[in-house]
């Protein structure tokens, strides 16, 4: 198993006995415990998906940054090419 694999396995199994020893020994009634864990649950889905949602939107911007820089360079190569190609021509006739 990859270092990553192991991790995370390590973080599920880590949490499963953190909820397990939180269920054991709340204070609270089992319906009170149960609906703090659905809030919880709830609010970490929330933070996770605006995460998500903003590592989408920078991962858009670099590729849209990316795309637009290799087309200039792709640009500037075809106009170096041209440059070289003409002095080649007339140097060739020069001659």
């Amino acid at each position: 198993m990859t270092s990553k694999g192991s991790s995370t396995l390590a973080f599920v199994l880590g949490a499963a006995m953190g909820g397990a020893t939180a269920l054991l020994m709340a204070p609270d009634k089992g319906e009170v415990t149960r609906q703090r864990i659905r809030d919880s649950g709830s609010r970490a889905k929330h933070k996770g998906a605006a995460a998500i949602d903003q590592a989408k939107s920078s991962v858009a911007d670099a590729g849209h940054d990316i795309g637009h820089s290799a087309r200039n360079h792709a640009g500037a190569a075809s106009d170096a090419f041209t440059a070289a190609k003409e002095t080649y021509t007339r140097e060739k006739n020069a001659v």
